[in-house]
């Protein structure tokens, strides 16, 4: 999948859950926000990739060095392993957030996805890295959304590893204990990134599923549903 698929399909991960979460609205739109830059999380392991070049020199170093220690591109980042370490990571620099240690990977772990969100979905321009650097911190400040960093992050990771595993490429999502890519359709069924299929079929069924759940998570479709039993 293309860095703008993963994205939608984080945040439709996201959404998706959110009236189980009774979060606020800016919760809703902080997890929204932050699992879009999960949902391209995986993709750390190749220095090309949408979130490595969020930080340029920085994040491009730092995604070959993941590429090296994960095995290449789409092997341990793209495994239930790296769900958990992903995960582990975001817990850990949450629940010790108290700490200066713990802000500052608080800090980069948000400013990150939150980059990588808006650049994937296009948003911001050239000042994304700024805007999210900018919406860490307020996040951080005005304590929103942080206990919510976890579970973003394992359902973005999660949501990126199904859609990979929806095209001929599949995953491995057992590496290293076995190299076998897993496919969650039949061949028939499954598309390659970039072509017809993904611009025309899914990015379009992820916009329509992002814009509908957004529509019924922010309470409009209560409303709309009142008035429309008005007019009747």
């Amino acid at each position: 999948m293309l860095g703008h698929d993963h994205a939608l399909t984080g945040a439709v991960a996201f959404t998706a859950v959110a009236p189980l979460l009774h979060v606020t609205p800016a919760g809703l739109l902080a997890g929204l926000v932050l699992t879009a830059g999960a949902g391209v999380l995986p993709d750390i392991d190749e220095p090309g990739s949408t979130i490595a070049r969020s930080y340029g020199f920085l994040t491009e170093t730092f995604a070959w060095i993941v590429h090296h220690l994960s095995g290449g591109h789409r092997k341990g980042t793209h495994s239930i392993i790296g769900v958990v370490v992903f995960t582990a990571g975001a817990w850990a620099a949450a629940h010790y957030d108290h700490s200066l240690a713990g802000k500052i990977a608080l800090g980069v772990f948000l400013s990150l996805l939150l980059s990588a969100a808006l650049a994937a979905l296009h948003v911001g321009g050239h000042h994304g890295d700024a805007l999210g650097v900018a919406a860490a911190a307020a996040m951080i400040w005005f304590n929103v959304g942080l206990a919510l960093t976890p579970l973003c992050i394992a359902l973005g990771a999660a949501a990126h590893i199904a859609g990979d595993m929806l095209t001929h490429g599949g995953c491995p999502v057992v590496y290293p204990v076995s190299r076998e890519e897993f496919h969650l359709l039949p061949d028939g069924l499954q598309f390659t990134t970039g072509k017809f299929a993904e611009h025309w079929i899914v990015t379009p069924l992820l916009t329509a599923a992002l814009l509908f759940l957004a529509w019924r998570d922010t309470g409009l479709a209560p409303i709309t549903h009142y008035l429309d039993n008005l007019i009747r």
